[in-house]
Parts: structure tokens; sequence; C-alpha cells
């Protein structure tokens, strides 16, 4: 396995997915970010949009915020709130962190995974390296996309697969998606295209799901925790970003590929 587990941040992801599903869950889904305003530091607020109501790509940082805080209340190491700029964790332009995870236009990116290595904060992976904590940005058939975070394989009828074998036919993971009444942060079972089953299972079904190797359709990717972060990765990234004189977003964009996350038992 290429990935080193000791840098792994997964522990606190997980903990930030059960804090979020025990005090924010099934809010609603819609073209908004965070269900409430996100507190990296004094200085670093994430101002919720349209609370309790948030998107996909909203989702994922507000389980990296919330698990980086957990982080820090645990182990007193903040380095985390200074490691970058306030513009890349709350502007919608270029390249910066925020707009990698939102795959915003021109941002070049195909999810999470990619955002994470860029600024030398996680690493890209093959889907069958993957561990419970890790991202994975998927792609349907349908054309739609939508930004999650796994938490471990499943076959044909749902059940839990420890490791990544032959009878791996999907994934579980957290994020927000549904409709605006009843959607919103939850847990869904992801199956890959003809895999999903006739019936529905205990959890929510998101069928037709592409497998690739290829990470513009499943982007997969871990993060490191802060400290195994790479500063010269990061400061590689803010170089390229010098210069940019591209506009910025509203924290409302959305992927037009991201728009639809009504999956297979939302009513």
């Amino acid at each position: 396995m290429s990935i080193d587990e000791e840098k792994l941040f997964s522990k606190y992801l997980i903990l930030a997915v059960e804090k979020i599903h025990q005090e924010y869950s099934c809010r609603g889904y819609d073209s908004a970010a965070y269900t409430h305003d996100l507190r990296l530091s004094d200085e670093i607020v994430l101002k919720a949009t349209k609370p309790p109501y948030t998107m996909c790509v909203a989702a994922q940082m507000e389980i990296i915020v919330t698990a980086l805080n957990l982080y820090g209340e645990e182990t007193n190491d903040r380095s985390y709130q200074s490691y970058l700029p306030i513009n890349e964790w709350t502007k919608l332009k270029g390249k910066s962190f925020k707009s990698m995870i939102w795959l915003a236009e021109g941002s070049g990116s195909n999810g999470t995974a990619d955002a994470l290595a860029r600024f030398g904060m996680g690493k890209v992976v093959s889907f069958s390296e993957l561990v419970p904590g890790s991202f994975i940005n998927l792609n349907r058939t349908s054309g739609s996309g939508h930004a999650t975070l796994f938490l471990g394989y499943i076959n044909n009828t749902g059940k839990h697969v420890p490791k990544f074998d032959e009878s791996v036919v999907g994934f579980k993971y957290y994020s927000s998606q549904g409709k605006l009444s009843g959607g919103g942060m939850d847990y869904r079972l992801a199956f890959f295209d003809s895999k999903c089953p006739d019936e529905p299972t205990d959890i929510k079904r998101d069928c037709g799901v592409i497998y690739s190797d290829k990470q513009k359709y499943l982007n997969c990717g871990v993060m490191y925790s802060p400290s195994f972060w790479d500063k010269v990765a990061r400061n590689a990234a803010l170089m390229n970003e010098m210069g940019d004189e591209g506009l910025e977003l509203p924290d409302s964009y959305m992927n037009p590929l991201y728009l639809n996350q009504t999956t297979a038992d939302d009513k």
C-alpha cells in the first residue's frame, strides 16, 4: 500500500461526520454553503449562506473544518489555523483551496483529493487503496457528479467489506444530497453502474456510479494530519496563484454537473 497510515487524518474526519450527523443531519439540500457558520480561528470564519441548507462540496469543507477543530481541541496543535491564507478558505477564485473543493470553473480540479494534494495536505490515491475517512468525488452515468467522504467498501447487498477485493461493488459515503425537504447531510450507499440492488437497502442507495481508474471520473484521496503537511507544496501552489485576476464566484456557485443530487430512494 502506498499510503503511510501514520500520516492519516481519517480518525478526525470520521469523528467530524459523527458530530455533524448528530447535530445537523437531514436539514435540507440546496445550492448553499454550510449548515451553520464555521469558525476555523478568530480570523477565519466561513459564513453559512442559507443555513441549515448545504450542498455536497460545502459539506466536504464543513467536514474538514469540523475535523480540524476536533483535532485542535484534542492535541492543542492549531498550526492548521495559519497554514493557508484566509482567502484560500473563503474565496472562490482561481485555483484557491476552496475553488478546488468546489470544482469551480478554472480551478482544474477533479475533487477534494486534488485540492488536498495541491496544497500539501494530502495525497491522491487509487480507489483500491482507500481507507474509511478518505475523500471521493464520484461521477454517475446520468452525467451528474458528487463530493463525498468515503466510509468503507460494500458488496452487492450493501454490507461492509473490510478491504478492497473482487466482491466490492461500491462504497458507503457521507455528504449532503437529496431534496430541499428531508435531504442534506446523511449517509448513502453508492453502487457502481449495473450493480445497484433492485430493492432498497437499510441506507439509501446512490446508483449508476462510474467505476474507473481515471481520477477524472473517480477522484480519490486521503488527508494528512497537520503535522505532516508539506509547506513546500503549499508554497508552490500559492506562488502559482499570484497574479490571478480571475472573477470571484459567489459561495452559492455550484458546478453544473453537481446540481441534481436526488438519489435512488429520495422521495
